[in-house]
């Protein structure tokens, strides 16, 4: 459990400083283009993200879990090429559709330059997404987390100095390209297995298991994105803005879920193929414990302060009943990343596939039923009630194999000083003894915030030696 909590570190640093990064730069990007210029670069996003997936057809994660099976370079190289030369063939398809129906792409996203721009960067996003795929089943997480973060840095840089030129929303675009074709270049340098013909074994073993991962990742995407791009069908692209921007406001608290669940699927493959059911079982009760641990304070904070970090930083006047959904169905998602990396870790991509599928159904069926007469509340409400249906039956799956718990005391005390933590917020809100209407007073709060929970966690005497643990 210490190597994992040591890769699931680093991503979780990398992750934090991508989510901080990320934060930042939306606040100023708002501030700077407005909610519906936001509007209009989340939808680009939104369809890049969707033709990225139809490239790769769940080849990444099939790419982890083929390459951490194999022991050499020389029996890794043929799993990798097979990814990438199936990946071109499904990449030149979605180029055939884009350019057929570009027209509409552009009345959609409402940006003219939106076919070649969509093109290079789905194109860039296959590429990167199958090298990183290589890279964690080779065990190289923490160059994963470093190349996250550069990527993030880099494009977060590079956008604001292309919109201090005077370059608006294409700046934004041109960073993503930018930092994508960087961040691709040296996953290709990292990468150890290097290339080979594939044998026919390792094209059908690679794609037997990503037509069970695609579902996982039409799951995560469409958790992700179907809501911006309903919503874009269906309310203004102001509307777009503020509920994209309250989304990734959200996903901060998933930042330890996230790296925890990544590291988990090597790992776990490991422990199945020695039958070890146990060191499995045990992992699964620390990961859940651990995924959640951001999440419940964020809810709590969200309660307290979500009005003030929706008018105050971002200049919107709407949305925090929206942010507070999202933060409470966060909850449920973080849960998903562990339950659906240990399925796969123990050779279940089949069920993975059907949860997901699922999921799939109720996001876009929730979605087209509450957007059009809820707007951006409705697909909140969507948007949590995916997340609770597909933990729930992977729950269900899991138990069929394993003898599944949760560490209840731990749970319970992160629930503890999480209220602990909104109480001390709401008496320095009523006492005024932050200015709640300016920037640094917003900030403030949030910091005492973090101060206290912090404390409350380290106040643990596991939590203190997990982390002596990954840090000696």
């Amino acid at each position: 459990m210490v190597s994992i909590e040591r890769d699931g570190a680093a991503l979780f640093v990398a992750r934090i400083t991508v989510r901080l990064v990320g934060f930042l730069s939306v606040i100023y990007f708002a501030r700077a283009l407005g909610a519906a210029a936001l509007g209009i670069y989340f939808t680009f996003r939104s369809v890049v993200s969707v033709l990225t997936l139809l490239s790769y057809l769940g080849l990444p994660d099939a790419t982890v879990k083929r390459i951490s099976q194999a022991e050499t370079d020389d029996q890794r190289a043929p799993y990798l090429t097979a990814a990438l030369l199936v990946a071109a063939g499904t990449f030149s398809v979605v180029t055939a559709v884009v350019v057929l129906f570009g027209d509409r792409l552009v009345n959609y996203i409402e940006l003219g330059m939106a076919v070649p721009l969509v093109l290079l960067l789905v194109g860039l996003g296959t590429c990167r997404g199958i090298l990183f795929g290589a890279l964690r089943g080779e065990d190289q997480i923490s160059v994963t987390a470093g190349l996250e973060t550069l990527g993030t840095l880099s494009r977060v840089a590079l956008s604001v100095l292309f919109l201090q030129m005077g370059y608006g929303l294409m700046g934004l675009i041109y960073g993503s390209a930018i930092s994508m074709v960087v961040t691709a270049a040296l996953s290709f340098y990292f990468v150890d297995a290097g290339f080979a013909i594939p044998t026919p074994r390792a094209v059908r073993r690679l794609i037997d298991f990503a037509r069970y991962t695609i579902g996982m990742n039409i799951s995560h995407l469409t958790y992700t994105w179907a809501d911006t791009m309903v919503l874009a069908f269906f309310v203004s692209k102001a509307s777009v803005g503020i509920y994209e921007t309250s989304w990734r406001l959200t996903g901060i608290s998933l930042i330890g879920a996230q790296a925890i669940g990544l590291t988990l699927v090597p790992a776990v493959t490991r422990w199945h193929e020695d039958g070890n059911l146990a060191g499995i079982e045990r992992t699964f009760a620390t990961a859940i414990g651990y995924a959640i641990a951001l999440v419940l304070p964020a809810v709590i904070g969200v309660a307290v302060l979500g009005e003030e970090l929706l008018s105050v930083l971002y200049g919107f006047e709407t949305g925090v009943t929206v942010l507070f959904v999202l933060m409470v169905g966060q909850l449920a998602q973080a849960v998903k990343y562990i339950t659906e990396n240990v399925l796969l870790g123990i050779d279940r991509p089949k069920e993975v596939f059907r949860t997901n599928v699922l999921s799939v159904l109720a996001n876009v069926g929730l979605n087209f039923l509450l957007v059009p007469s809820m707007g951006m509340y409705g697909a909140a409400v969507a948007t949590l009630a995916t997340a609770s249906v597909a933990v729930g039956a992977q729950l269900w799956y899991l138990r069929q194999d394993l003898s599944l718990s949760v560490e209840w005391r731990w749970v319970a005390w992160q629930v503890f000083v999480a209220l602990a933590m909104g109480g001390a917020i709401t008496l320095l809100e009523q006492r005024e003894f932050v200015p709640q209407n300016t920037v640094v007073g917003v900030v403030a709060l949030v910091g005492v915030g973090v101060v206290i929970y912090g404390c409350g966690m380290l106040a643990q005497r596991d939590v203190r030696e997990r982390l002596r643990a990954v840090l000696s």
